[in-house]
């Protein structure tokens, strides 16, 4: 199907979220109060590494108000894990970083149960804090998990192409780099929160924001010993993710409060509390050896990289995997070998985070791209291009691309900078400035690596013929909902506004994995196509008998069942619709998408660890000035190949909002710890990007390809927006003033040392 003959998909819809947003009628988990409500804290350890000697809780008890306190002997099962099993609900014995909780308690308000956590008196032996993942690894330093096989390393991920040896030998020269990224704050402007009921059943309700329900419903159930049956994750409107809302945070305590008492409970992160107690993005050591002909193709390349894991495994499985996947870029490469492996420390627990580890090694990667092409006295473009994977190439893992606009995203981002007009080092209308340019191109995965990536949809038409669609399908923002009725809507052959989603409840909605991972438009999208797709053939079968026609020749559009080539001969969709009701026919359907044939080798990383690829390119014209390291994005192209386009103005969005995050990675942010104790956990002193800081211009280019494997062709775009930005924009200062930043943020302090040559030189 061409886009010219599809009426739905590619099309600009406003999302459907959009109005209640900007109104404020969209209601959150901290708009729910129902009567008798009880109110949550948490007690934090509020040291890197220590022994819990005691816990008296004895004066919290005694606060008027309070209702309910739980230390970890409360806990059914206490631990739980996504991967790995490593983490106490509430610390017993010890507490391995800065956020791990030791007393939670419910009371009649907020601030009898914050003044009942003031008073609970813990006794702690404090011991070594390792907070530094190099020397996590070395034979003497303390061991955080005694239980761990590996000491304080807690998996490892390679990849082997090709020979090494013989690939280095066939260089004519080699560079050697290493880069750094810090750790980043989700920032989603709604902290954590959740509620929590239990009915006369014993059966509980947890109302939550939560990308991942029934993940979540998995693990709580877990951690309560309750059967599955026995917990509903009800999820509410979702006020921003990233990647930070996917693990079990809160809802343990929500939920073990509710039980004791009887009454609903709700608990609530503090701003501070999202800083030093949630998840926080890896930050990376990463080596990269690459060696280079004269004429610029890439003979070989070896990377090494160490994740910060900090206290716990949470995503970090997944991150480390697609950090070795995708670390050597959207490039050609016959002879390829990475080591990354996840470390355990006593910094905050990393995990999932927009971009799951290619953010961090597409800056480091596009980075040392520049570096060659500098040594090489080549256009970055030309040597990027010269080097780049195309449709039928293999992926570092050995599957093969079935599709691909990467050169097509190199061309365009950079032609709408007006890559050829302007030179590195150009100075500026006032004396003490530098223009430059750079670029930076990504390859990103669609799922999980490796392993399933189900998600089911279910699918009815009622008598007058609108579709309902359920999936257990989030929307936290990101116009998810609006591009599944779109799916919908163009596969039924009816307009947009006939399509309506039930979602979010565990008890009503199928399973689906979570919006997570960029997988919705591709998986959740795939399955709805499928679903509404055996709807739409049952209505198809019965109006070729009502029409006496063949099936093959029964169309619909528009809402409309007409016979191909004699279009008089029809009726309306809601006629065929009562008419199986009427003859008691349901016009139910399911399906689910998992997909198909995902596996990989973990010793050399060969396989099939994804169903598809997307590319993207970022291009920058900044301005420096040389005096005081200062500088600002006067234009920024961000083109992406995304499949089908299914939303435009949807995708353009994601773009324009993932590249000012990208911005926000490399150029502002960092988590300060010293000691493991975060010294920055507030938006006073930890700063992200406003409008202020958004480029002087921005365009976001469309790159259309079809992908085999997708819903009408489309890929995705989501956690792909942010990649390339940080090293396009680091690029374009390296050409401006000569100097290469190799550890981040990219402050103008740090732009100073490094034209003083003290963090290196390009």
């Amino acid at each position: 199907m061409t886009s010219d003959s599809m009426s739905i998909v590619g099309k600009r819809i406003s999302r459907d979220d959009a109005p209640g947003g900007v109104s404020g009628e969209n209601h959150y988990v901290d708009d729910l109060n129902p009567a008798g409500v009880l109110y949550g804290a948490v007690l934090r350890a509020g040291r890197a590494h220590a022994r819990i000697l005691s816990i008296d809780t004895s004066r919290a008890e005694r606060v008027p108000g309070v209702v309910c306190v739980l230390t970890g002997r409360d806990v059914p099962q206490n631990a739980y894990g996504l991967y790995v099993v490593d983490q106490p609900v509430l610390c017993e014995k010890r507490v391995r970083y800065e956020g791990d909780p030791v007393v939670a308690l419910c009371a009649e308000s907020w601030e009898a149960a914050e003044e009942a956590c003031r008073l609970i008196k813990v006794d702690y032996e404090d011991l070594p804090a390792v907070t530094d993942p190099e020397e996590a690894l070395g034979p003497d330093s303390p061991v955080i998990h005694e239980s761990n096989p590996g000491g304080n390393l807690l998996l490892e991920w390679k990849v082997r192409r090709g020979e090494m040896e013989k690939g280095f030998a066939e260089a004519d020269f080699i560079v050697e780099e290493r880069y750094h990224s810090r750790p980043q704050e989700h920032a989603a402007i709604e902290p954590h929160y959740c509620m929590a009921e239990v009915d006369s059943n014993g059966k509980v309700t947890v109302h939550v924001s939560s990308q991942t329900p029934y993940i979540m419903r998995a693990n709580l159930a877990k951690v309560l010993r309750l059967p599955i049956s026995k917990v509903r994750i009800v999820g509410c409107k979702v006020g921003g993710g990233f990647g930070g809302k996917h693990e079990i945070m809160l809802e343990p305590f929500a939920a073990l409060c509710t039980m004791k008492t009887r009454r609903p409970v709700k608990f609530r992160m503090s701003r501070e509390e999202e800083f030093i107690a949630s998840t926080i993005r890896h930050s990376l050591i990463m080596d990269y050896k690459t060696g280079v002909t004269q004429e610029g193709r890439i003979t070989a390349r070896e990377i090494k990289i160490i994740l910060d894991g900090g206290a716990y495994a949470s995503f970090g499985e997944t991150t480390a995997s697609k950090a070795a996947l995708m670390g050597a870029g959207p490039y050609r490469m016959d002879n390829l070998k990475v080591d990354a492996k996840l470390v355990y420390t006593n910094n905050g627990i990393a995990g999932a985070v927009r971009g799951f580890g290619v953010t961090q090694t597409t800056y480091a990667c596009e980075s040392h791209m520049d570096t060659l092409a500098r040594r090489l006295e080549m256009d970055p473009l030309d040597f990027r291009l010269r080097n780049a994977i195309e449709l039928g190439d293999p992926a570092h893992s050995g599957d093969i691309i079935q599709s691909c606009g990467l050169t097509a995203t190199m061309e365009k981002a950079t032609s709408a900078v007006r890559w050829s007009a302007i030179g590195g080092g150009k100075p500026s209308p006032c004396g003490t400035r530098r223009r430059g340019r750079g670029l930076a191109a990504m390859i990103y995965p669609v799922g999980f690596t490796a392993t399933n990536n189900p998600s089911a949809a279910f699918a009815r038409v009622n008598e007058d013929a609108p579709l309902t669609l359920w999936t257990g399908v989030v929307d936290m923002g990101q116009g998810a909902h609006t591009i599944l009725r779109q799916i919908a809507a163009e596969e039924m052959g009816i307009a947009f506004d006939a399509v309506q989603i039930v979602s979010g409840d565990s008890d009503i909605a199928p399973l689906d994995l979570g919006s997570v991972a960029s997988r919705v438009t591709h998986i959740a999208g795939n399955a709805v196509k499928m679903a509404v797709g055996r709807v739409r053939a049952k209505l198809v079968r019965k109006a070729g008998e009502m029409l006496e026609a063949s099936e093959k020749d029964i169309k619909i559009k528009e809402s409309t069942v007409f016979v191909e080539g004699a279009p008089e001969r029809s009726l309306s969709l809601a006629d065929v619709a009562l008419k199986c009701h009427k003859d008691g026919e349901l016009i139910v359907s399911e399906a689910t998408y998992n997909p198909p044939d995902l596996h990989l080798d973990k010793e050399n990383g060969q396989g099939k660890p994804y169903d598809c690829y997307v590319f993207a390119t970022h291009a920058a014209e900044v301005e420096v000035d040389i005096e005081t390291g200062e500088y600002r994005v006067l234009r920024l192209a961000a083109a992406h190949d995304v499949g089908r386009a299914v939303n435009p103005m949807n995708v353009e969005g994601q773009i324009e909002g993932g590249a000012l995050q990208g911005y926000g990675f490399g150029m502002m942010e960092r988590i300060q710890f010293k000691d493991g104790i975060a010294q920055n956990p507030n938006f006073d002193d930890y700063l992200i990007p406003t409008s202020l800081d958004a480029p002087g211009e921005m365009e976001t280019i469309i790159v259309e390809t079809h992908e085999p494997t997708g819903p009408f062709g489309a890929k995705g775009v989501a956690e792909p927006a942010l990649n390339p930005t940080t090293p396009a924009v680091l690029n374009a200062i390296c050409d401006a003033v000569g100097a290469r930043l190799r550890d981040l943020p990219a402050t103008p302090e740090a732009v100073l040392r490094a034209m003083s040559g003290e963090n290196g030189t390009g």
